[in-house]
């Protein structure tokens, strides 16, 4: 799964989790916590970067997460996605038509929002209020390190608070300081400037402008605004009591008469949701501090497991596209001594007694006899999955394109490739013992071919889960492994 894909995909599941939980648990939670999930989604969509974590639910379907994963990615990702495999072919067909379209509509919908931005703050004619002692006792309340600027004006766009970096709270004129209206409007205005609201929704603005194509942004913004909203009115009677509930909701239904659409990256009194927001006044109690911990304990270990992506795996050789032509070959000159197994020294005490019978006499797998063994037969940590598992065989270390000897006599029962061994064959001898060689690189026989004792069979090399060129050896009596060290011993010829 690519970045981009990853974040669409991540994104719209958190976007899914928070509708959840706020059709689910909205009247039991903090209303401060929505507004900041509504981030953590608008966050995850500008982040285009692959989170893998043990918990996700992609760790389930390892190995086939990508071709889960990625149809749906490419259902919510209706533009090409710009990556290095694909710059050169874009470049030598032109430019995708899907492209134009996602960079037009981003533009045009950053150009909007810039340009309703600009022309509504400058129709303000606005003049800076005095100081007020009420005015400094709300300040004090809701501690303010850096009093915000507060104006007056005649526009009935106000009040609103607008200013990332310098927020600006703009009062209607008719309202005199010192009235609890007054009181309780600067209030909500000024619960907008400690929250940062201004910075909220122009993060909130630029996630619409690059995914405005997708309807869960545009459901995300349009609820996030409406949590902010009802963030703040809890935030003001946090501070100014529970008292004030039923001269607030008035407020706020005076105000609501007076004002007219909603302006982006403002944040008003009562521009939306009057009715919502005033049954949430009149509901409003305190709630326990941990109910709002535990919600975002639970929406972070939700969001871990469903919007996260699966843990990398060690990255496995891929196979050739079209295998080299398998042909019986001759017997390969040889241009060391074979070394053969002493003919008293049988396979494994234990496995010679299950089977009740003498197994096969076997010659060492490679020609060079003092190939040293790079990996025993038992459990071991892999040297690329850092894990400990249960190591069915030797591994000795060979040369690329070495020649490989048939341990015994017998037949080809398998030709294949794998994952983890690579390019493998596997013999079928005498009294149920069978010889695997994996790590190969060639095929010098076929499924069902006959093969000598000493026959060239395949070359060494380093396909599979393996770090250098390597031959390994496995032994299997009735389908049982035993250890290959058991059943072949050195003796020169």
């Amino acid at each position: 799964m690519k970045g981009v894909q990853a974040a669409v995909l991540g994104g719209s599941a958190l976007v899914l989790l928070i509708l959840a939980l706020r059709l689910t648990l909205k009247n039991h939670l903090p209303r401060r916590l929505l507004p900041a999930l509504w981030c953590v989604a608008a966050l995850r969509f500008l982040l285009p970067v692959e989170i893998p974590t043990r918990l996700s639910v992609w760790n389930l379907l390892r190995g086939t997460a990508e071709a889960q994963t990625a149809p749906i990615a490419a259902s919510l990702l209706p533009f090409p996605q710009l990556s290095a495999s694909q710059t050169a072919p874009a470049a030598a067909a032109g430019t995708d038509w899907r492209l134009l379209v996602w960079l037009g509509g981003a533009a045009l919908l950053a150009v909007y929002f810039g340009i309703g931005y600009v022309c509504m703050t400058r129709r303000f004619r606005a003049r800076r209020m005095l100081l007020q002692p009420s005015v400094d006792a709300l300040l004090n309340r809701f501690r303010f390190v850096r009093s915000p600027k507060i104006c007056v004006t005649e526009s009935r766009r106000a009040p609103l608070t607008f200013g990332v970096f310098r927020p600006t709270v703009l009062l209607p004129d008719d309202l005199r300081a010192g009235q609890a209206q007054f009181q309780l409007v600067l209030a909500h205005e000024l619960a907008h400037v400690r929250r940062r609201d201004c910075l909220r929704k122009l993060l909130l603005i630029a996630c619409l402008c690059l995914y405005w194509w997708n309807p869960l942004v545009w459901a995300m913004v349009r609820l996030a605004n409406r949590d902010m909203e009802l963030a703040c009115d809890e935030a003001v009677l946090r501070v100014l009591g529970p008292a004030c509930k039923k001269t607030y909701a008035l407020a706020l239904l005076d105000m609501a008469q007076r004002q007219t659409r909603p302006s982006p990256l403002c944040s008003g009194f009562a521009k939306s949701c009057a009715e919502e927001r005033v049954r949430a006044i009149l509901c409003f109690r305190r709630l326990p501090v941990w109910t709002g911990a535990l919600a975002a304990a639970l929406f972070l270990l939700a969001a871990s497991v469903l919007t996260t992506q699966a843990r990398s795996v060690p990255r496995v050789p891929e196979a050739p596209a079209v295998m080299q032509t398998q042909a019986v070959m001759p017997e390969a000159p040889v241009t060391q001594p074979v070394i053969h197994i002493d003919p008293v020294v049988n396979p494994a005490p234990a496995a010679q007694e299950e089977t009740g019978s003498a197994a096969p006499v076997y010659v060492w797998p490679l020609e060079d006899a003092d190939a040293p063994i790079t990996g025993t037969y038992g459990r071991k940590v892999h040297p690329l999955t850092k894990k400990e598992s249960f190591h069915n065989g030797i591994d000795l270390d060979a040369e690329a394109g070495q020649n490989v000897l048939a341990a015994a006599a017998g037949t080809v029962l398998d030709c294949s490739y794998s994952d983890a061994y690579g390019y493998c064959v596997t013999l079928e001898h005498e009294n149920g013992v069978q010889t695997m060689y994996a790590h190969l690189s060639q095929f010098y026989v076929g499924p069902g071919d006959a093969v000598s004792q000493g026959q060239v069979i395949a070359a060494a090399g380093a396909t599979g889960w393996v770090t250098d060129t390597q031959l390994h050896l496995s032994v299997f009596i009735d389908g049982e492994a035993v250890d290959p060290l058991g059943a072949l011993a050195s003796g020169t010829e």
